[in-house]
């Protein structure tokens, strides 16, 4: 039953994700057992589940077919870990947890070393992906996300502190070119811009707002690297103020802009709202964040 119940999780990654190499990566796996385990659930069924189609897999009707059946037994398998877990009141076991890896590591990793310091029997499992992991799959206990609130089905949306954004550059990058006097002149600078695989964080949509495609000298598929390209003189760009304001020979152009303020929210299952280890672990990084609060607002002293 494990077997055939990994078998299913593989060709649910599958459906979801459509390459070998991007399931093999979710899964933790090469892209070779993914595509042996594929095989062996269709040689256990006697059909076809998936054709390719150039660079991906698209399903055949009994692979649609037993997608529906595998997400309904995938959703009654973690009802049922919830269930079971949300009783658990001790401050012990295992927390998945996923947020961006800026947050990480420019806000949390401290934090997350003292929750784990103060309950020594929790694991913190911790996952910095660009996709947004699906709670109600399972995929995680906890999130941390910044933006608009969250719409899964069946989780608890906590809102926290909205953090500031304002556009930033190397000093080196303005002594060369000019320091813009208002946010109309940022035009004529070179931007550093985000890739299509970050088109849906705010940043992305003010750069193409702000700046003309010519101007776009880089496109970064993560804060971090436009962050450092910056910091290079590699031009402008807008960057979350706990990012950047420390940043040694980098500047603030203006105030934080209010349409780059995203609110922090902290996200978890409703059926783990009574788990001792969750419950915990939400109060705890709720009161860190609260201390950061002028720090991520872009109020702490530069």
């Amino acid at each position: 039953m494990d077997e055939e119940w990994n078998d299913l999780r593989v060709f649910l990654t599958m459906v979801r994700v459509g390459t070998l190499a991007k399931a093999g990566a979710q899964l933790g796996i090469d892209p070779s057992t993914v595509f042996r385990r594929i095989g062996r659930l269709e040689s256990r069924l006697g059909t076809r589940l998936f054709e390719r189609r150039g660079r991906g897999w698209a399903l055949t009707p009994a692979g649609e077919e037993l997608a529906s059946h595998a997400e309904r037994i995938e959703a009654a398998v973690h009802d049922a870990h919830r269930a079971v877990v949300g009783h658990d009141h001790e401050v012990r076991g295992t927390i998945r947890f996923t947020t961006n890896e800026s947050l990480l590591h420019f806000l949390l990793a401290p934090h997350l070393v003292a929750f784990q310091e103060a309950h020594p029997e929790v694991v913190l499992d911790v996952a910095v992906q660009l996709r947004l992991f699906t709670l109600g799959r399972g995929e995680a206990d906890v999130a941390l996300r910044p933006g608009p609130r969250p719409t899964e089905e069946d989780v608890v949306a906590k809102p926290l502190v909205t953090g500031g954004g304002a556009f930033y550059a190397a000093t080196s990058y303005l002594e060369r070119v000019g320091r813009p006097r208002d946010r109309s002149e940022l035009s004529r600078l070179d931007a550093v811009g985000l890739d299509e695989s970050l088109a849906h964080v705010i940043y992305a949509s003010v750069i193409e707002q702000t700046f003309e495609p010519s101007r776009v000298r880089f496109r970064c598929s993560s804060l971090l690297a436009q962050a450092a390209l910056v910091e290079a003189g590699g031009g402008v760009a807008p960057l979350p103020c706990y990012l950047m304001d420390h940043r040694p020979g980098v500047e603030r152009l203006f105030v934080p802009q209010d349409d780059l303020a995203m609110k922090l929210w902290i996200v978890f299952h409703r059926d783990m709202r009574t788990t001792g280890r969750v419950r915990a672990f939400v109060e705890f990084i709720t009161e860190r964040i609260e201390a950061e609060r002028a720090r991520l607002e872009g109020r702490s002293e530069r």
